[in-house]
């Protein structure tokens, strides 16, 4: 089957960076964190924008090592063997299988109706667009990305400067520094941060891998930092006069200066746009991941079927049934975003943390080496906070393959001697 041959360009991996990591956390988060933290959000904003650049450094960096529908999970391959190399994918593919719901849910909050349809309704029928919009070539759907990242990036970076510049507060601390409220702060945080390591999925999609993704990666990690404390500082530091009547100033707040009785207009744009782009983002990666893994023989032949627009069309099948599944779970009550959401985050600090631990091997600088290993730790107090049931079944999945890793380095032990007893003889 020929495929056409259309890749991204930096541009266009850009658009699929940008938006999806800002997503959902930038809209919903930044009120919240200075709640919690009062006026040393902004050093948690920073703080996580460091980690949000040692994550672009580093998922850049093995995504141009190891290329391939496999992503970054090759690189876990390379140093613990295929099983653990599995076992990060399926982590991949288990926080995807539910992550994708909590956002759709979350963009579906500024979607209205007037009451004809539920929000659960709404974000059902974001879902068959995403499908409609993940069938598209890629190089489009980079295009599409491209534009709803830099309209939504530009109208946020405005509007917070608008209002710090036209309702300044004359004090900017005022409370006193709580370690108790920081560290959940970034906690919180981390949702900002979270889609770096699918980026790696896409490199079979791009022109020149070695010269695209460094300058896209770079490129949308100066972006996602600017937009992130300009906004999180408007929040923080504007006194905006109150006219929606709301208890606190809200992202919405900060573009009233500029829109006026536009803003629910525009936020109604920007909130949904940005979910959308972190949906394809993750939704395209994994789908990726799974027709690697189906040409590689772990799952069934058929989720391998790729148009020939080169889009895995077995992959987007499979993950498009088990969101259904979710929904169907959502609608009945029997799970609510909350708990969609904390499976969704332990599956994803799963597989980070075995990427992490490989890339201690793989990165020879002591100073990278050191910034991973304390960003193993931040996971681990992370994990610790997570379901124990979760937690349970994670363990045993992970004793399991490593179980089959050790079984496997056994047999291929014993290979090897007989070889060398042969070749002896």
């Amino acid at each position: 089957m020929k495929l056409v041959d259309k890749k991204l360009n930096a541009v266009q991996l850009n658009g699929l960076i940008v938006g999806p990591i800002l997503g959902s956390g930038i809209i919903l988060l930044p009120p919240i964190i200075f709640e919690v933290a009062g006026d040393y959000a902004i050093l948690s904003w920073i703080t996580i924008m460091l980690i949000n650049w040692f994550f672009a450094f580093l998922f850049g960096s093995l995504s141009v090592k190891f290329p391939g529908n496999s992503g970054v999970t090759q690189a876990v391959e390379d140093v613990f063997g295929k099983y653990i190399k599995y076992l990060t994918s399926f982590f991949l593919i288990g926080a995807v299988c539910f992550g994708p719901i909590a956002v759709l849910m979350t963009a579906a909050q500024f979607i209205h109706f007037d009451g004809f349809l539920s929000t659960k309704w709404i974000a059902f029928l974001l879902m068959g667009i995403t499908i409609l919009i993940l069938l598209l070539n890629v190089s489009f759907i980079g295009k599409i990305a491209f534009v709803l990242s830099s309209v939504s990036a530009l109208l946020l970076f405005s509007g917070g400067l608008t209002s710090l510049i036209q309702y300044p507060k004359t004090e900017l601390f005022t409370t006193s520094f709580d370690i108790s409220s920081f560290g959940y702060s970034l906690l919180l945080l981390f949702w900002t941060i979270v889609g770096w390591e699918v980026i790696g999925n896409y490199s079979n999609d791009v022109k020149n891998v070695r010269s695209t993704i460094p300058k896209a990666v770079g490129f949308s990690a100066l972006i996602i930092s600017i937009v992130c404390l300009m906004v999180a500082a408007s929040i923080q530091w504007s006194d905006i006069p109150n006219i929606s009547g709301a208890s606190q100033i809200t992202v919405a707040s900060i573009l009233t200066p500029i829109f006026g009785s536009l803003t629910g207009l525009i936020i109604g744009f920007i909130a949904p746009g940005l979910c959308l782009s972190s949906i394809i983002l993750f939704i395209g990666g994994t789908a990726r991941l799974i027709r690697g893994m189906a040409e590689e023989g772990i799952l069934p032949k058929k989720l391998s079927y790729r148009t020939k627009t080169n889009v895995p069309l077995g992959g987007i099948i499979a993950l498009s049934c088990f969101h259904i599944f979710v929904f169907v779970l959502a609608f009945l009550d029997l799970i609510n975003i909350t708990q969609i959401v904390a499976i969704a985050d332990v599956f994803f600090i799963s597989n980070v943390f075995v990427t992490l631990l490989a890339a201690i091997k793989l990165f020879d600088q002591k100073i990278v080496k050191m910034m991973i290993v304390m960003m193993l730790f931040v996971l681990f107090v992370f994990l610790s906070f997570s379901s124990p049931i979760i937690l349970v079944f994670i363990a045993i999945f992970t004793i399991i393959f490593i179980y089959k890793q050790i079984k496997f380095n056994a047999s291929q032990s014993c290979e090897d001697n007989e070889e060398n007893l042969l070749m002896v003889k």
